[in-house]
């Protein structure tokens, strides 16, 4: 019985060592003029954490002057898109409206106060009043593209989570403060359902949703709780989830209607200018030499490569809809597709001395370079870390006293898409190409040497799930003792490419397309005989 217990209790501290519940709150105080103009004040709190070093990374970038429009325009139209699923009218601020701290602690605060037009409107149902509304959706499709707003955020969220263990908790509180004197005598349903104050979702896999309402007088008060769990979301991914859809169209929703006594004109809401499915591309340029001397006894191997190359990663997924019946939708992930393009100009060399007959092969890796890029998707920050990392590899086998070397010059173009759509794909174009051969030998001795420098490029969200390419140059290089005069020995210098890679998957993306963590394939393989001759020493 002790040694069940016992069992018992190393299984549960397994599971509470190696689980995490992140944590944020996000507090919204609406003040609204008569007219219907608004300042919107966001307060965003995160505790020190691996989720705060994600809010961090992109406090930076905002602050980076090679990169501080693009993510500030990033941040803003993101900011902006959830504020007009929610209130019907884009928000403005630039980037002096935010303000960032981060304590010694590495506890993260934003505070954005953004300036709003059109959030009330005349009451149809009840002349001379007016209303206040929440996801209010004018038409189908904007319901539809805060479906794939929501689903894009806790794509990634789940990703950043990376197991089913680790959790994110996100509390929400909303003050919605109406003009001064205002007082608030009806609550609508903005769907024509039975108002509701308090509503609650379960979407599978720890992932859940709940709300509730008040109000008193000109004030409306929303708290929320959303608990994103890393496993999957098995209510999300069933055929028949058009009624869980619905719920998350009613979610939060309300109308309030009040009367004010004071009045002015109306203002216009700000439409948003919506795009299409969501995609995101980037690139990282690499230039660097090296080489790595591999020694046994009496025999040194030194492989080496020069390389210039532009790295290219890209992802894309589209979403589904299939209308069942008026503002009732059934989801399902239409497609998800990732991109890798490479242009590499890289000159490989080896160099082999030996004193004996031997014969050996090593491995090591060089070094890797790393470009960190962070962007803004629905309600969360996202880093993606471009790695292209350098191994080298040798292996020689020597029947004799020798010195030779190797080297030439190999390009490559090449785009190799893994697509997922209704199973998994691949899509494969390259053109490989060489020039130039140096070659030198000292002996008439039957040697042989191959050295390769595999680079393995990544492009991986949160270091966790993405596409990755290793792309292998190879250089071999034989002399023949059999071949030539005296003072000749044959040569023969072959060299070529080895291309393998996948994509990485995690979090809902992965539970979308089949629940597969990983997707691999041989792209493509070239070689060429460079050279097959003699040569004098």
């Amino acid at each position: 019985m002790f040694r069940k217990i016992l069992i018992a209790v190393i299984v549960l501290s397994s599971v509470l060592v190696f689980s995490t519940q992140f944590k944020r709150t996000v507090e919204d105080k609406i003040v609204i003029e008569p007219g219907g103009n608004a300042v919107i004040t966001r307060t965003e709190y995160v505790p020190s954490s691996d989720l705060a070093k994600v809010y961090i990374k992109h406090s930076e970038a905002l602050s980076d002057r090679e990169v501080r429009e693009e993510v500030f325009s990033n941040f803003y139209d993101e900011i902006s898109k959830g504020y007009f699923f929610l209130y019907a009218s884009v928000p403005n601020f630039g980037d002096r409206d935010i303000d960032i701290s981060v304590d010694k602690s590495g506890n993260y605060k934003s505070v954005i106060t953004m300036k709003v037009s059109g959030l009330i409107k005349q009451s149809k149902e009840f002349p001379g009043s007016y209303e206040f509304s929440s996801k209010n959706f004018s038409e189908e499709k904007i319901m539809l593209k805060y479906f794939e707003d929501l689903i894009d955020g806790k794509a990634f969220e789940t990703a950043f989570l990376g197991s089913s263990k680790n959790s994110l908790v996100t509390t929400k509180t909303t003050i919605i403060v109406l003009p001064e004197g205002s007082e608030i005598f009806e609550l609508l349903s903005p769907h024509g359902d039975k108002p509701l104050k308090d509503w609650s979702i379960d979407l599978g896999g720890g992932t859940k949703f709940k709300a509730s309402l008040t109000y008193d007088k000109n004030t409306v008060t929303i708290k929320e709780e959303t608990t994103t769990g890393g496993g999957s979301p098995s209510n999300l991914v069933k055929s028949d989830n058009e009624d869980l859809m619905e719920k998350l169209r009613d979610y939060a929703a309300f109308t309030v209607v009040f009367k004010s006594l004071k009045t002015r004109s109306l203002t216009e809401p700000k439409p948003y200018d919506f795009k299409e499915d969501y995609s995101g591309s980037w690139s990282f340029y690499v230039s660097h030499t090296f080489s790595n001397e591999f020694s046994y006894q009496t025999l040194t191997v030194e492989p080496g490569l020069t390389v210039s190359l532009t790295f290219g990663a890209s992802l894309l997924w589209e979403h589904e809809w299939k209308k069942v019946s008026w503002w009732k939708y059934k989801y399902v992930l239409k497609k998800f597709q990732t991109t890798v393009s490479l242009s590499p100009s890289l000159t490989p060399f080896i160099e082999v001395s030996s004193g004996a007959t031997i014969t050996k092969n090593w491995t090591k890796n060089i070094t890797t370079k790393t470009k960190w890029i962070t962007f803004w998707v629905s309600c969360v920050p996202v880093t993606l870390v471009m790695e292209v990392k350098f191994d080298a590899n040798a292996e020689a086998g020597i029947s004799g006293v020798i010195g030779f070397n190797a080297s030439t010059t190999l390009s490559a173009n090449t785009m190799l898409t893994v697509t997922y759509q209704n199973g998994w794909s691949k899509s494969v174009s390259y053109s490989a190409n060489y020039s130039g051969l140096q070659f030198d030998a000292n002996a008439k001795v039957n040697a042989w040497a191959k050295g390769s420098i595999p680079l393995t490029l990544s492009a991986y969200v949160y270091y966790i799930a993405g596409p990755f390419v290793q792309f292998v140059p190879w250089l071999k290089g034989e002399t023949i003792a059999s071949a030539g005069s005296t003072t000749q020995v044959g040569y023969k210098v072959t060299a070529g490419f080895d291309v393998n890679g996948g994509v990485h998957m995690a979090g809902w993306l992965k539970d979308l397309c089949d629940g597969i963590p990983d997707v691999s394939y041989t792209f493509w393989n070239k070689s060429w005989t460079i050279a097959n001759s003699t040569i004098t020493f």
